[in-house]
């Protein structure tokens, strides 16, 4: 491909996200061209297609990889299908970015990466906080020895309420699998270079009790030690009626940094009500621009034939590893290694 050709992606998954990835390259990217979308739901990408003005909709993720020109695919499926697809698509030599989390056991992990590895391709995974404004000063001010060496850092996940989600229809150990894995991966890149050697994981059914005894969890508080000293906490609650809510904390023998702002804006509203102010109540809507800058690094990186500046295989790895061991610990009721 050359280097001054556009970008062609495939989407694979036209659920929420992935259509708001769809439109991202279909509308905010420059150097890219969404060119076909697939989607076992009859009707799903065609419909999406037909909204982002997109030839080709499959039902069949090997014909969209079989698309002449296609050059990178973006996997916005179930996470269970995730590893499966990354390696189908390494085998047609597209490169590859998918949503988190990468897969949900290490050896899923280690096959996904070593297919890309094998196929010479591109592997960038979804943790769209490293691009978000206010993490990533936050992260350059840690790199910069502004703080001193983290001590103590802080990161913590709640959604927005009221929680209307069927407890049924959500896979056990989502919790640490798709919500608590930003943390983690956030934790891992705030404290660069440390290695998180144990966990202890506590999580409960808080907001919806009801749905415990199915093994459904929607609030969980995870305390991670690191090779070199540091002490992590990470929290996660489905249900957060004010908004939706993510923020970071590290202090060090320097001082501090904070990032994460549950408010829209700076603006407050003082009436015969009182004070108030808008909360952000959708992630598509909090991290807008970090969703829309991880694809264009990516994209930059596929066009310049150039490694992912964004975190790749190995990262995801790390962050399930933790992921998972919260999850042996919540079964023991106490602290695990962390694999």
């Amino acid at each position: 491909m050359s280097r001054n050709k556009s970008v062609n992606i495939g989407l694979i998954g036209a659920g929420r996200i992935g259509s708001f990835h769809g439109e991202t390259v279909a509308r905010r990217l420059v150097d890219a061209h969404l060119v076909a979308i697939a989607d076992p739901a009859p009707g799903a990408a065609e419909k999406l297609a037909s909204a982002l003005d997109v030839d080709h909709a499959y039902t069949d993720v090997a014909q969209l990889l079989a698309q002449p020109g296609l050059d990178a695919v973006i996997i916005a499926t179930p996470a269970r299908f995730h590893t499966n697809i990354v390696v189908q698509a390494a085998e047609a030599g597209k490169a590859i970015f998918c949503e988190k989390p990468m897969a949900l056991t290490l050896e899923e992990a280690d096959r996904a990466i070593a297919a890309a590895r094998s196929a010479e391709v591109p592997l960038q995974v979804g943790f769209n906080r490293r691009w978000d404004q206010a993490f990533a000063e936050s992260h350059a001010a840690i790199a910069a020895g502004r703080i001193g060496a983290p001590q103590l850092l802080r990161s913590l996940t709640r959604d927005p309420g009221p929680f209307g989600g069927d407890p049924a229809r959500i896979p056990h150990w989502t919790i640490f699998y798709e919500t608590l894995i930003h943390d983690f991966d956030t934790l891992l890149w705030l404290n660069a270079g440390a290695r998180a050697t144990e966990v202890y994981a506590a999580a409960d059914a808080l907001v919806r009790p009801d749905a415990k005894e199915k093994g459904f969890l929607d609030t969980a508080v995870v305390t991670i030690r690191f090779d070199n000293g540091s002490i992590a906490v990470a929290e996660a609650n489905f249900s957060a009626l004010y908004g939706y809510d993510i923020r970071g904390e590290v202090f060090g023998p320097g001082g501090m940094v904070t990032m994460g702002d549950v408010r829209r804006s700076s603006m407050t509203l003082f009436d015969r009500h009182g004070v108030t102010q808008d909360t952000w109540r959708r992630d598509t809507e909090h991290f807008a621009a970090g969703y829309t800058a991880q694809l264009a690094s990516f994209v930059q990186a596929v066009r310049k034939r150039e490694p992912v500046g964004g975190p790749a295989g190995e990262d995801a790895r790390r962050a399930l590893a933790i992921a998972l061991a919260c999850i042996e610990s919540v079964r023991e009721q106490g602290p695990v290694a962390v694999r």
